[in-house]
């Protein structure tokens, strides 16, 4: 059986969690027909565990362990959430094109990347062949439920 995302994440310890309902009016994605492929754009995913925000703030390097670990929770939410967008199949991902970290930080903070770094981490595990995506590490005062980070991800996703 060929080794999948799915089995890659799941050989060092990470699973997927349910994709969480919408806490609004949008969509947990959005695809476009491109060709014999589509354009995936998943919504911000924010840290949350069993529906529970993973609270915090970066305000010194001390912070940088519990963000990554929130970084890390934020990418499986929108890598449930693009497996929802595959029909249940990551590998149907052909590249992830694009990530975008949200980090709730103080003023003096500035190791953004630091903290988005374990998120890369976790689609270097699931998609080790693909190239990194381009990516951007963003300080803001506040996301949703006071949360550590939100993460935004857009890929290329073959046609079923």
């Amino acid at each position: 059986m060929p080794e999948t995302p799915e089995s890659r994440l799941a050989a060092v310890g990470l699973a997927l969690p349910q994709v969480s309902a919408p806490q609004g009016h949008y969509a947990p994605f959005c695809a476009v027909p491109v060709g014999d492929a589509q354009w995936v754009s998943i919504s911000g995913q924010v840290c949350r565990r069993s529906g529970v925000a993973m609270v915090g703030q970066c305000r010194t390097d001390q912070d940088l362990m519990p963000a990554r670990q929130a970084a890390e929770v934020s990418m499986l939410n929108a890598l449930a959430a693009l497996q929802l967008a595959c029909g249940g199949e990551l590998s149907r991902v052909i590249q992830v094109v694009r990530l975008r970290g949200f980090i709730r930080a103080a003023e003096p903070f500035t190791r953004h990347p630091a903290v988005l770094d374990a998120a890369s981490a976790v689609l270097r595990v699931a998609f080790p062949d693909q190239p990194l995506p381009a990516r951007s590490a963003l300080g803001v005062a506040s996301l949703p439920d006071c949360a550590w980070i939100e993460i935004e991800v857009e890929a290329i996703v073959a046609n079923a």
